[in-house]
């Protein structure tokens, strides 16, 4: 029976470079052979997935509740409906992931790793769960975390991960 997915959150304010962090991991996590997944939370801009005009786009927009696009390389299926953080990793592990890279969902009760960005922003630090780490911007000293730097450390943040990850193949 295949274990559990290992769940890492990313959690930081807007611009805080979430994004830019998880694009810059992802491949050196992969490059290890750990099938990587991905969520993100949208915060409530309503994400707009299809192009206008486009035939998945019009079959949304005739009221389909699901529609499934398919090519030779890739699948993507679009709910209109919101899911449960748990559900969308219950998904993700269904589908092969081995870690899933959680890009938000500051309230749930995941690993995190929290993103500053300026100093004003460690207060969040406090408003979070289960922190792992912490990734600065800046020079930054926790007197309980490990602090990486943003744009210098990644190398070192995905040997992090991996170690997670390692440790609770383990147990």
């Amino acid at each position: 029976m295949k274990k559990k997915p290992v769940v890492i959150q990313f959690v930081g304010y807007s611009n805080s470079g979430k994004t830019t962090l998880l694009t810059r991991l992802i491949p050196l996590l992969e490059r290890t052979g750990i099938r990587v997944g991905v969520v993100k939370h949208d915060g409530g801009h309503d994400f707009e997935w299809d192009q206008p005009g486009k035939d998945t786009w019009k079959y949304r927009e005739a009221g389909a509740s699901l529609v499934a696009i398919s090519s030779r390389t890739k699948t993507a299926m679009l709910e209109q409906r919101p899911l449960g953080l748990a559900e969308l990793i219950a998904r993700m592990a269904a589908a092969g992931a081995d870690l899933v890279l959680v890009e938000g969902f500051k309230r749930e009760g995941y690993p995190k790793l929290v993103l500053l960005r300026e100093p004003g922003d460690e207060e969040l630090l406090s408003q979070v769960t289960h922190v792992l780490a912490v990734v600065s911007w800046e020079d930054y000293a926790h007197p309980g975390l490990p602090v990486y730097r943003l744009q210098r450390d990644e190398d070192e943040l995905a040997r992090f991960i991996l170690d997670r990850y390692t440790q609770s193949q383990d147990q």
